[in-house]
């Protein structure tokens, strides 16, 4: 029972301090919240940095989870809701900073003074908040291993970054190889001996992996490799150079989402990390507690060995992934916060109730697609969860769940609409479904199955270099007239001609096609098996309520899944990869549900399941990771390589960033500004959305007074890429023609701009 112990401002004084663990657990927060402020007017030293960095995502976490008295033992088994609950804090405070700033006088608010001030007047509210909170409700930092025991796995992080910064300096792939080799095989072994390991343990390795396998992403290149980052770091930047974020972002749904606006400048201004690093370091070491958020989910269901096992496949799914998308990187971290809190029922229901709320909203501000999704399952699991209640012993609505839903939808439906504008909201979807249908695989060819189909999904064929052409001067005769052409640009000599993927050779042909055939076989055979565990999960008798709820919420996933995989109309609102990670939350959990009936308690038995299981997740991570290219060959991605087609598409380099820049700078408004696809990635960041792009470079589609920009790959690969139409075409670059016909006005060597 807490102590306490009466004051002594009188004979009359009823009031009472804290005292005893109370008063010492207000004592660290204060002197945390207090070493901060000493600490950010420092924080152009790197080591201030390093320590500013988890302060900043720890401190503010813990006390809003105390303020909302979440009991202590919820926390550790959940340690994910603490950084979870830091983000939230840091975008509600860097948000009334920006707006209140201003009608104080402050014109440039997003400033570290104004939102040092910002938050630590937000943390000393929470503190107080928490003052009376029992100690029951303490964190129990005093239980966490110590550090020197479980250290080690943080090595492969750092071996990751070595591996990525070597291949910046093109020495070579010999350690970011050795790096990816390592962490696949901590991870397999790790699955293997779990049982015997600590459950921190089995954590910390999640974690270490999972920022390895990150960075050496991440890492690569003058920005991070991706197509929507590019936008992204312009939004940042200009945050950072402004001071300051406007709410109102029409047509500009980037510049809406504060996880890409106030809560990286924060970031950057109060920790003194430089906003690039912000996206190329600190974003990837709040991605990778994903794996740990569903490990820590799913061991209220399986055991140690197959929560590993699910964690680890969510994994080997994301690493690529979420780096390149900065706003999903934060709002799947979120989800999964959200849903462990939606089904946590340690939790009283008042506090349960306000976190869920909290965290629907921090998502909602976050990512928009996230966001919908989100909206979706849960939408779908309430009358999913209506129904089974009539043949089980189980509530008709879940409370939480009920908040969960109404504060994504709420969160979406204001933020999206009348604060910010951005129009990206479900409206047009709507629409397009109302006048076009779902549009079911469209692209099916004749006699082919619907496996096949599905299989293939909504994937146009490829076409030609010629074909693209004819059909491009066609499109453009008719929809855009004002394009007028060089007289000599259909001239046979400036035909567009097929360019080669530059895809190094396969060294074993047979082994490489076989290993594809198993890989695909084994990413089948896992969906199918997630959707079995989710039926199994939902129609078993004897179970416990929150094992009923994971397989309706994976019921609802798999449901989601196979309307987008089928629907045309869905496919192009939202990537079908990027919805299965944030559902893989769940759907890994009901895929390990029927590996875990299996490991029965027969020996031999269970060592036979855990070889197919250990040797079918060996060759998914090995193909995922891309080490079966460097291997095989046949080229793999921009984590392993200095080459090959990932390598071209998006590993930016510094010269064509200033290639860009200058281009921006010259450029008026309203000029026609053409650049292929991948060449476009490098003028997002330098100029955002202030250009007016065009990406068919082609003789006859190239204005006569137009911009050209050419990347890396365009002026030394020659070679150029386009989406016509959903086919990917990749051509010659038209580098002939441009050089007859328009002056090369800026050249460093590996990226040009031409005018005329």
């Amino acid at each position: 029972m807490r102590q306490l112990e009466r004051s002594p401002l009188g004979s009359g004084a009823a009031s009472y301090l804290p005292s005893g663990p109370v008063a010492r657990r207000f004592g660290a927060y204060a002197t945390a919240l207090a070493l901060i402020a000493l600490l950010v007017p420092l924080h152009a030293l790197w080591a201030v940095q390093v320590v500013l960095v988890p302060l900043l995502l720890v401190v503010p976490g813990a006390l809003l989870l105390q303020a909302l008295r979440i009991p202590g033992h919820a926390v550790s088994s959940f340690p994910v809701y603490v950084p979870c609950a830091s983000l939230v804090v840091l975008i509600g405070s860097g948000l009334a900073v920006d707006l209140v700033g201003p009608l104080i006088g402050v014109a440039a608010p997003l400033r570290a003074g104004p939102l040092l001030v910002g938050l630590e007047l937000a943390c000393l509210a929470l503190l107080a908040a928490s003052v009376k909170a029992p100690s029951s409700l303490a964190i129990p930092w005093h239980s966490l291993p110590p550090l020197t025991r479980f250290a080690w796995p943080l090595i492969l992080p750092l071996l990751a970054a070595a591996g990525a910064l070597r291949l910046n300096s093109d020495h070579g792939n010999s350690v970011a190889v050795v790096a990816t080799a390592t962490c696949i095989a901590v991870l397999i072994a790790t699955m293997v001996i779990a049982p015997r390991l600590d459950k921190s343990l089995l954590a910390v390795i999640l974690y270490a992996a999972g920022l390895a396998l990150m960075w050496s992403v991440s890492l690569r290149g003058a920005l991070v490799p991706g197509f929507d980052i590019a936008s992204e770091y312009y939004d940042l930047h200009q945050a950072v150079l402004t001071g300051i974020w406007h709410t109102a972002h029409p047509s500009d749904a980037y510049g809406a989402m504060l996880s890409v606006t106030v809560m990286p400048a924060e970031l950057h201004f109060l920790s003194g990390v430089p906003d690039l690093m912000v996206f190329k370091v600190v974003y990837p070491a709040i991605g990778a507690l994903l794996p740990v958020a569903v490990f820590s989910l799913a061991r209220r269901i399986l055991s140690r060995r197959w929560a590993f096992a699910a964690a680890a496949f969510v994994l080997v799914q994301a690493f690529d992934q979420l780096p390149t998308v900065a706003r999903q990187e934060i709002a799947t971290v979120l989800f999964a916060a959200l849903l462990a809190a939606t089904l946590d029922a340690r939790i009283q229901r008042r506090s349960q109730w306000a976190l869920v709320a909290l965290l629907g909203l921090a998502m909602a501000v976050s990512h928009y697609s996230t966001t919908y999704v989100a909206i979706t399952l849960i939408g779908l699991t309430l009358p999913l969860q209506w129904v089974l209640s009539w043949f089980r012993e189980i509530p008709r609505v879940t409370g939480a769940v009920a908040v969960a839903f109404i504060a994504a939808l709420a969160g979406a439906f204001i933020w999206y609409g009348p604060v910010t504008n951005f129009n990206s909201g479900l409206g047009p979807l709507f629409h397009t479904v109302a006048t076009q249908g779902l549009d079911v695989l469209p692209n099916r060819a004749h006699g082919e199955s619907l496996i096949s189909a599905y299989l293939h999904a909504n994937t146009a064929p490829p076409i030609s270099a010629g074909q693209y052409a004819h059909l491009v001067n066609t499109s453009y005769a008719l929809h855009k007239p004002y394009i007028t052409p060089l007289p000599d640009a259909g001239l046979r000599r400036y035909a567009l001609h097929n360019a080669a993927p530059p895809t190094p050779p396969v060294r074993w042909r047979a082994g490489n096609s076989a290993l594809s055939v198993v890989y695909l076989i084994l990413q089948q055979l896992a969906n199918v098996l997630a959707a079995i565990g989710a039926v199994l999960m939902v129609l078993r008798r004897k179970s416990s309520f929150i094992v009923w709820q994971v397989g309706l919420l994976a019921l609802a996933a798999v449901v989601m899944l196979a309307v987008m995989k089928l629907s045309a109309t869905l496919a192009d609102f939202y990537n079908w990869e990027r919805a299965l990670l944030q559902a893989l939350v769940v759907l890994a959990i009901t895929l390990c549900w029927p590996l875990q009936l299996l490991d029965g308690p027969r020996k031999r038995h269970r060592d036979s399941l855990l070889a197919v299981a250990a040797a079918s997740f060996t060759v998914i991570l090995v193909v995922a990771s891309g080490l079966a290219g460097v291997a095989l060959g046949g080229g793999t991605g921009v984590n392993l390589a200095n080459s090959g087609e990932a390598f071209n598409r998006f590993y930016v380099t510094g010269p064509e960033l200033a290639a860009a820049g200058w281009l921006g700078k010259a450029a008026r408004p309203g000029q026609l500004v053409y650049a292929d696809r991948y060449a476009q990635l490098r003028l997002f960041p330098m100029t955002g959305s202030t250009l007016d792009l065009i990406g068919d470079v082609t003789p006859q589609t190239l204005n006569q007074h137009a911009w050209v920009y050419a990347d890396r790959t365009n002026v030394l690969g020659h070679s150029a890429e386009v989406l016509f139409n959903n086919s990917a075409v990749m051509y010659v670059f038209p580098a002939g023609f441009l050089d007859s016909n328009y002056d090369l006005v800026y050249t460093n060597g590996s990226a040009e701009v031409f005018h005329r």
